[in-house]
C-alpha cells in the first residue's frame, strides 16, 4: 500500500516531526498541567538528550515549540542545527480553575464543573480556561498560516492536547476524535508530505530511552 500512495507525491517530499514534551518533575501527582511552567523531571532531561540524539541525522532545518519550559529544554538543544521558533498557539490548553488540581481534587472543590467536563470534554470550556475546541482552532491557524510555509523538514515540540490535534487534522478524523489518540512522554509522531497529501509514518512511537 505505502508503494502505491508515494505516487500521489507531486513535488519535494518533506517530513514532519511531532514530538510531545518530556516527563514533567510533578508527574506522580497527575495534576492538570496546562499552562502552568512546570520543569522536567530527572528522567523527562534523559528524555530530552535522547530526543535531540534521535533527530541528529533527520536532517531538521526548523524546531518549533510551544513556549512552555518542559517543551523548549527541547527545542533549545537544537539552536546550532536548526532555526528555533516559538509559538503560542501550539502551548497546552488552558485548563482555568482546573490547573495544579488532580481529579479528585477536582471533584471535590469544583463537583458541577466536573460533571459538566466528563458529559462534553470536547466542548466544555473551563471557567478562566479553554475547550478542545479552543485549542484545536488555534492550532489549525498555525497550520495553515505557519506550518504549511515551511519548506523544509521540520520539528514541531508541543504537548498531548496540541499533538491530537495535528494527528486528527493530518489524518482527516472527526474532531472529537482527538480524545481517543494516545500521547505518551516524548513520543514521536512522523508525517510526508508534498504540500497537499500527507502520509503517516509513525503515531506514538517511542525513541530508546
Amino acid at each position: 500500500m505505502e508503494k502505491k500512495t508515494k505516487y500521489l507525491f507531486k513535488d519535494k517530499i518533506l517530513n514532519i516531526y511531532i514530538t510531545r514534551h518530556p516527563e514533567v518533575e510533578n508527574y506522580d501527582k497527575n495534576v492538570f498541567n496546562g499552562t502552568i511552567d512546570v520543569g522536567l523531571s530527572k528522567k523527562g532531561y534523559e528524555q530530552a538528550n535522547k530526543i535531540y540524539e534521535f533527530f541528529l541525522d533527520k536532517n531538521i532545518e526548523y524546531v518549533i515549540s510551544s513556549p512552555l519550559k518542559r517543551c523548549s529544554v527541547v527545542a533549545e538543544k537544537f539552536k546550532n542545527r536548526a532555526k528555533i521558533l516559538y509559538d503560542e498557539r501550539i502551548r497546552e490548553r488552558n485548563f482555568g480553575i482546573f490547573e495544579s488540581l488532580s481529579w479528585e481534587e477536582i471533584e471535590r472543590l469544583y463537583p458541577n464543573d466536573a460533571k459538566a467536563f466528563l458529559k462534553d470534554p470536547f466542548n466544555y470550556k473551563v471557567k478562566n480556561g479553554e475547550s478542545f475546541a479552543d485549542v484545536r482552532q488555534r492550532v489549525l491557524d498555525f497550520i495553515d498560516d505557519t506550518l504549511l510555509d515551511i519548506k523544509s523538514n521540520v520539528l514541531i515540540v508541543a504537548h498531548g492536547g496540541v499533538n491530537r490535534v495535528f494527528i486528527s487534522h493530518l489524518l482527516e478524523m472527526s474532531e472529537k476524535s482527538i480524545l481517543k489518540i494516545s500521547q505518551d512522554y516524548a513520543c514521536i509522531n512522523h508525517f510526508q508530505t508534498d504540500g497537499s497529501f500527507f502520509l503517516c509514518k509513525l503515531i506514538n512511537g517511542k525513541v530508546n530511552l
